[in-house]
Parts: C-alpha cells; structure tokens; sequence
C-alpha cells in the first residue's frame, strides 16, 4: 500500500499547483483509505483501483490545469478593462461635452495600451525591459492622443499628421521582426525615434503647419517625443546586457 501512495503522490503532480497545495493532502488520504477497501480483495482489488483511479486522476488534472490557464489567460484582460473603465471615469464626470465617439476612442486608445504593455512586459523577467516597454507605449499613447485631438502640425483636421501613424508603424514592425527581444526592440525603437526626427525636419522645410504651428512648437514637441523613443532604446539596450550577463553567469 506504501508504493502505492507513493505512487498516487507522484500523479498528483500533474494537477496544478494551486489545487495540489490546497487539496493534495486531503485526496492523498482518500486514496489511502480506499486501497485499504481495495485490498481486502486481494491484488486484484487493488489493480482495480488504479484502473479507475489513473485514467480519472488524467483527465481531471488535464481538465484542471486547462481551466487554470484560461481563468490566467483572462485575469490581465478583465484588470486592464477596469483599469480603462474607471480611467474613463474621469472625463464622464468632468467634460460632458465628450461624445460617444470620443469615448470609443479613448477606451480603445487605453485598453489597447494597457493590454499591450501586460502582454510584452510579462516576456521578460527584468525591470529594465519593463521599464522601456512603458515608456515606448506612453510615447505612443501621447503621440495617437495629442494627434488625434488637438494636433501636432496644424490642428487636428490635418492630414500632415497622419505622417505620425507612419513613425508609430516603424515602431510596430521593427519590434514584429525583432520578436520583441531587446537586441531588436532597442534598434526598433532608435528607427521610430529617426523617423519622428523626420517628420519634424519635413515639417520644418515645407512650412507645414504654419502659422498655427510656429517652428519652434514643432522643435519642442517632436523633440519630446525622440526623447522618449531614444530613452526607451537605451533602456532595452540595457536590458539586453543584463540579459546577456545573466546568462553568461548561469553557463559559469
């Protein structure tokens, strides 16, 4: 019966942890009492148990653990739609001349922001890719919020500023290609900020904008923007070496 135990221990293991720590004691003895039912009727009794026994415990810690991912794959899905809900609280209760469609936007805007910085941020164990996957989508998410509402060249009805949609582009495919590890994240984010400087240098040589938004505006807020880009650059290259030192240690 103690190999038997033994073994029944082992199986438990294909449950999740959660479940095993809270009940594994409890169904441990359960079995202990039903292979002493068992073996009253010899081996033969005991051999039936586990014929029961096996396949039931199988399926269940299947079934158990693929609830548990489920109920762990929508757990940073419901947090950031609370989290947007009540951010948008706030102009619900201070700007009434908000509209649907601004509202739509906006929870778009932070839903999808948030969303993507659970989902990236949680691929990697240190803080300094973290750190820089927050400050590229904080740099997104002013750059889509400040062009879409009020402007950068000119005001908002500009089409000039679609030309942002295209640094914010340069942003997405470089991490897609990179797969979002840091070596590639840090040169994707060093071409958005290029392409930010870009923009500004053709708005700059064009007049665009003007004279609503006089040249010195343009210096400042895109200058802004290259910053944060440059910054989250320099922050998944830091990353990258410490990822790089990290496992240079482990093969020590």
């Amino acid at each position: 019966m103690g190999a038997s135990e033994r073994a029944y221990r082992s199986l438990l293991r294909a449950y999740p942890r959660e479940l095993r720590d809270e009940y594994g004691d409890e169904m441990a003895r359960l079995f202990r009492d039903l292979c002493r039912e068992a073996l009253e009727g010899g081996l033969l009794g005991l051999a039936a148990l586990w014929a029961r026994t096996l396949p039931e415990s199988l399926y269940t810690a299947l079934k158990e653990r693929s609830t548990m991912s489920n109920r762990n794959a929508y757990r940073p899905v419901v947090g950031v739609a609370l989290a947007t809900a009540f951010i948008l609280l706030i102009p619900l209760l201070t700007a009434p001349d908000w509209s649907l469609a601004d509202f739509v936007f906006a929870g778009a805007l932070i839903f999808g922001t948030g969303l993507t910085f659970v989902l990236v941020a949680r691929r990697a164990g240190n803080i300094a890719y973290r750190v820089a996957v927050g400050v590229a989508l904080a740099a997104a998410f002013i750059l889509v919020w400040v062009t879409g509402a009020v402007g950068i060249i000119g005001s908002e009805d500009n089409n000039a500023n679609l030309m942002y949609f295209g640094v914010l582009a340069v942003g997405i495919i470089g991490a897609i290609v990179a797969r979002f590890r840091p070596h590639g994240m840090a040169r994707a984010l060093f071409a958005t900020a290029l392409a930010q400087a870009l923009v500004a240098g053709i708005v700059l040589i064009f007049g665009l904008g003007l004279p609503w938004s006089p040249p010195l505006e343009i210096l400042a807020l895109n200058g802004f923007f290259v910053a944060l880009f440059v910054g989250s650059a320099l922050l998944f290259r830091y990353a990258a070496r410490e990822q790089t030192t990290a496992g240079a240690g482990q093969e020590g």
